[in-house]
């Protein structure tokens, strides 16, 4: 058995084939590492704004929640993983924040059951990204259904998200012996020469960060600075990783680096699966 941090697992789902392949990567996740799963599916009571009461145990879309925790409780069951499920009338992205209190990491889609507006996990996805404070695993529809972790890219600009990001991609690096990239992406190009000059040493200090994080488990560390559009290298560069890691906010004094808006832009196009972390993250999870 694999011993990382995360010994509960939330998945929130709808039973769509778009939130297939992170239902299947969560359930492949729990059996390495041997942690356990609750599977999320969250009726959203705006769709009965219209009609008294919230929605009842025979209303299609709880019966369509209903249907798709099952499913995956059956999944992970298969494969002697310790799984059940909750049905909430509730507002998606809220109520998914306010049940990961519970659990150690959140592993979802990126969109939904288009059909089915409950659950639309695009916008939801966003949401949960920026407020949860348990570590969040996006996995975009069409991409992996296979937990792995042997090459790492973690992207960081120096701040607190980053931090802490570093902190927790590390640590599932050393659990699994992956190899580790540190990118920071310097976004200079309309910069005077003196701005880039900090830009550069602000880039600097930031992957060395997460190569003296690396020395304290033993973990070499390969950094590497780009220049140009945040979102765009990052995206270019995961191409070539199991896995990416990132913080949601950024540090201010790095110009352009804005983790909150290129996290989000991030997650809805890289190919592999976004850790992000937020800087409210708690720490004891990794202790």
């Amino acid at each position: 058995m694999i011993e990382t941090a995360y010994r509960k697992i939330l998945v929130p789902t709808d039973g769509s084939e778009n939130t297939s392949a992170a239902t299947n990567y969560a359930i492949d996740m729990a059996r390495q590492i041997k942690a356990e799963i609750t599977a999320l599916s969250v009726v959203d009571i705006t769709n009965y704004a219209t009609i008294p009461g919230e929605p009842d145990n025979e209303s299609p879309l709880y019966q369509s929640s209903e249907d798709a925790v099952q499913r995956v409780i059956e999944a992970a069951s298969a494969l002697d993983i310790n799984a059940n499920g909750m049905i909430i009338n509730g507002i998606p992205s809220r109520d998914i924040v306010e049940a990961s209190q519970e659990y150690d990491i959140i592993v979802m889609g990126t969109t939904g059951r288009t059909g089915m507006t409950h659950l639309i996990l695009g916008s939801v996805a966003s949401k949960v990204v920026r407020s949860s404070r348990s570590p969040v695993i996006v996995v975009r529809a069409g991409s992996t259904s296979s937990f792995k972790c042997e090459k790492m890219l973690i992207a960081t600009d120096g701040g607190d998200s980053s931090i802490r990001s570093v902190r927790h991609g590390l640590s599932l690096a050393k659990a699994f012996g992956a190899s580790v990239t540190a990118l920071c992406v310097s976004d200079d190009i309309r910069m005077t020469v003196e701005s880039k000059l900090g830009e550069s040493r602000l880039a600097n200090a930031a992957v060395n960060d997460v190569i003296a994080e690396g020395r304290k488990l033993d973990l070499k560390v390969e950094p590497k600075i780009i220049s140009g559009s945040p979102a765009e290298v990052i995206v270019e560069a995961s191409d070539e990783y199991d896995i990416l890691v990132m913080g949601t906010h950024g540090r201010k004094g790095l110009a352009h680096f804005r983790l909150g808006s290129v996290a989000e832009a991030v997650i809805r196009t890289a190919k592999c699966p976004v850790m992000t972390v937020s800087s409210s993250t708690t720490q004891h999870q990794l202790k």
